[in-house]
């Protein structure tokens, strides 16, 4: 069973649990040897007051070795706990990404950049209070409560009668507003989530912005959304404000009540008068860590929405199981889609109707169709992002679903391509990181210099120059099926030509899929899959598709042509 998101977070804890321990240790030792010093020195100045005979210089040597106690163990305590909070998040932070690589790409649809970012950096951060400031504080506050409590109580129980009740009105505090809290906490991590996208869609999209003259409209959303962001922290800081408020209202009522209490039973002859600044201070010492538990959960709500955010991402459940006993797929590695249905969503409309067809070894094959038919669906299913809902998909006589390290198997050169800041080397070998890009690079008809930097989604590079970057990318792997997704769109027809040559010369020994719409790239292709409304709806070579000027192939192309 899922445990809940803050007992997941406090379990992040377990595989560090020697830093823990050490973080409780240090700030145990430290607000108790605080309590022991103020008390120690509250009791010397009652003796001293009252005229009682008392040794000065050990009792001064002692609380000089508590004082620098307490500075050792507060210097201590902030090393080693954030130390354990560092290990936690970097911890947390390679689960953030293992869900994102777990759950990519189909259970991140509608989810923006920037939201994953927040989720990634931002949420993940504000954690850094709970495990630096929060959890071990937490646990030594509440022993040096009872600490204090108990040995008040033993000097005078009276001692209880103000200072206890208003801790436990200073404890529950949290508890009166807390709905308030996780609404505030909730709403200033929903407003910088969204204010992070946004400002990540306009990074990306300065270009189009600009051309489009929507600079300002874009400037003031972002207004917007910044002013959205400002309520939601003014809120919860006036709430936090109201917090603080109250717990200095309340500690007030305690040390004047305590006081006069005190003064009462020095009066009646119950408490020695060289024993009231002892009293006092232990019966505010049961007040202090109660409104220190408080101020350290002020911020509950938005560790509470933080904490929700990074466990809804990180035990999101994967879209495609790796197999538990996997299989090398056996060459050839021809690749069958046998009868294969997909939908989307559960309730959505199928995709694919039981599409079947076949390429092997050596084999072009291009799967052609109006847009919606299905293509970049067959291709993502062979990629393995979703699996299909029926039939099967097999390379090597294997089903996709049982083969181990499938991207070693199928390499894709995607229309939409994306490369990274570095080098074009360093992209190109992306996925073979010790391969020689000389080759590829050949192959793919790509003459610049391998060093030639590559800016933020390749920028520097023209867009013929992208897609034979990720040709060379694909090639680079030497992957014995090889999907085209549209892969020279941004070619003209002289240099597409070309490429066309340079990739069957590439697709001589592999599987080639390749998903197109211009007539000349269809021409090339040993044989042609036709896909309508999610079925196969003809296949065959080029001159038997269009021998008749009627059929669907020729009307399609027909089509294409005059821009339809």
């Amino acid at each position: 069973m899922t445990r809940s998101p803050m007992r997941w977070l406090a379990g992040a804890v377990g595989g560090h649990r020697r830093a823990f321990l050490s973080t409780l240790a240090a700030n145990l030792i430290g607000q108790v040897a605080t309590l022991a010093a103020v008390a120690g020195a509250a009791w010397l100045l009652g003796r001293v007051a009252t005229g009682q005979s008392t040794p000065l210089g050990p009792l001064a040597a002692a609380l000089a070795l508590l004082v620098l106690v307490v500075t050792l163990a507060t210097w201590w305590e902030a090393y080693v706990s954030h130390d354990l909070a560092y290990l936690v998040l970097a911890r947390l932070r390679g689960q953030v990404y293992d869900a994102i690589a777990r759950i990519a790409p189909a259970r991140m649809l509608g989810r923006r950049t920037g939201d994953l970012s927040t989720a990634a950096l931002s949420d993940v951060e504000t954690l850094e209070w709970l495990f630096a400031h929060t959890l071990a504080q937490l646990l030594t506050t509440a022993a040096v409560l009872v600490t204090g409590t108990v040995a008040a109580a033993m000097i005078s129980p009276w001692l209880l009668a103000v200072s206890l009740p208003v801790a436990l009105c200073v404890l529950t505090l949290p508890l009166w507003l807390h709905r308030r809290s996780r609404r505030h906490g909730y709403e200033m991590r929903a407003a910088t989530a969204e204010l992070a996208s946004d400002i990540v869609d306009t990074v990306q999209g300065l270009r189009e912005l600009t051309a489009f003259g929507a600079l300002d409209r874009r400037r003031r959303l972002l207004a917007g959304r910044t002013r959205a962001l400002a309520r939601a922290q003014a809120a919860s800081a006036a709430r936090g404000g109201l917090e603080a408020a109250l717990i200095d209202m309340l500690v007030a009522v305690a040390a004047a009540g305590t006081l006069l209490l005190v003064a009462l039973l020095v009066r009646s002859g119950d408490l020695a008068p060289a024993l009231a600044p002892l009293a006092m201070v232990l019966a505010a010492g049961s007040l202090g860590p109660a409104t220190q538990v408080t101020l350290l959960l002020k911020e509950y709500g938005t560790l509470r929405a933080a904490t929700d955010r990074v466990h809804t991402l990180v035990t999101a459940p994967a879209t495609v199981k790796e197999p538990d006993d996997p299989l090398p797929p056996a060459a050839p590695f021809t690749v069958v889609f046998d009868d294969v249905r997909f939908r989307y969503t559960p309730d959505g409309p199928e995709v694919l109707r039981g599409v079947s067809f076949t390429v092997s070894p050596g084999q072009t094959v291009a799967l052609v169709g109006p847009s919606g038919a299905g293509k970049s669906t067959c291709v993502s299913l062979l990629l393995r992002y979703w699996d299909p809902d029926g039939g099967r998909i097999l390379l090597g006589g294997t089903p996709l679903d049982r083969i181990a390290d499938l991207p070693a198997h199928v390499g894709v050169v995607p229309q939409d391509v994306h490369l990274f800041a570095g080098t074009v080397e360093e992209n190109v070998r992306l996925g073979a990181p010790a391969a020689d890009v000389s080759p590829a690079l050949a192959a793919a008809q790509l003459t610049v210099d391998p060093a030639t930097p590559v800016g933020e989604r390749g920028v520097t590079l023209s867009g013929g120059q992208r897609a034979r970057v990720a040709v060379a990318r694909a090639l680079a792997c030497d992957p014995p099926v090889l999907v085209l997704d549209e892969a020279v769109a941004n070619l003209d027809s002289e240099n597409e030509a070309r490429l066309a040559q340079a990739l069957a010369a590439a697709a001589e020994n592999r599987v080639t899929l390749v998903v197109a719409h211009r007539p000349a790239t269809i021409r090339r292709a040993d044989h042609i899959v036709l896909l309508e409304e999610g079925r196969v709806v003809d296949q065959g070579t080029f001159a038997a598709l269009t021998a008749e000027p009627g059929s669907r192939l020729a009307r399609l192309l027909d089509l294409e042509s005059q821009g339809v």
